[in-house]
């Protein structure tokens, strides 16, 4: 059996995606689907995404849910999809400055790591800035956190998923009014990019 244990904010969540409820949701019926037919080797997806939450967040529950979940006896991944909060502009400062998000991640991480878990960390998605939001996030904001991503996943020896590069050129098409939050079809962009991440790099089969 695996776990795959889905931490985030209101993108993991599934925000806007009437359809059927964002990319993690998506992967959960995915691996329902997979069980259903083969009734072999039972993936759980838990969506564990929270609307408007950073790594601030995060980093106070993330020990305890995390260990709910976990199998004692199986293989455990963990994705961690993070920033979109983070950066967002309070008083002209980000609500999580740069250092204290690269802390709060690498406590996670290196928690999970402890219990032998796999690690995804997924990269900030593009945002179409508008000065009308009440929580204005940058464009040269997202590149630097997810600079601090991509060395966190480096140096911590984890998987990196880049989903900034794959929209980053049709964004208009994949967001919603907002801006920020993926639309149906940015959410089935995602769980796909995030599923051939995952199968192909573990002992998964689709």
């Amino acid at each position: 059996m695996t776990h795959i244990i889905c931490f985030g904010d209101s993108i993991t969540r599934g925000e806007n995606d009437s359809d059927k409820g964002g990319w993690a949701d998506r992967l959960k019926a995915h691996c329902m689907k997979l069980f259903l037919k083969t009734r072999k080797d039972e993936i759980c997806v838990f969506n564990m995404g929270i609307g408007g939450e950073t790594t601030e967040g995060l980093v106070k529950r993330f020990a305890n849910e995390f260990n709910t979940r976990l199998l004692k006896d199986g293989n455990n991944i963990v994705t961690l999809a993070y920033g979109a909060n983070d950066i967002a502009l309070l008083n002209g400062k980000n609500a999580v400055s740069l250092e204290k998000f690269r802390d709060n991640l690498n406590l996670c991480i290196e928690h999970a790591l402890k219990h032998n878990a796999t690690v995804y960390l997924i990269n900030i998605l593009p945002v179409i800035e508008d000065d009308n939001n009440i929580k204005k996030r940058l464009l040269k904001d997202i590149l630097r956190y997810n600079d601090i991503l991509l060395s966190i996943a480096q140096k911590q020896d984890i998987h990196f998923i880049d989903l900034h590069s794959k929209f980053d050129i049709v964004k208009e098409n994949l967001l919603t009014y907002d801006g920020v939050h993926p639309n149906t079809e940015g959410h089935e962009k995602a769980f796909n990019l995030i599923k051939e991440a995952i199968f192909s790099k573990s002992q998964l089969t689709t």
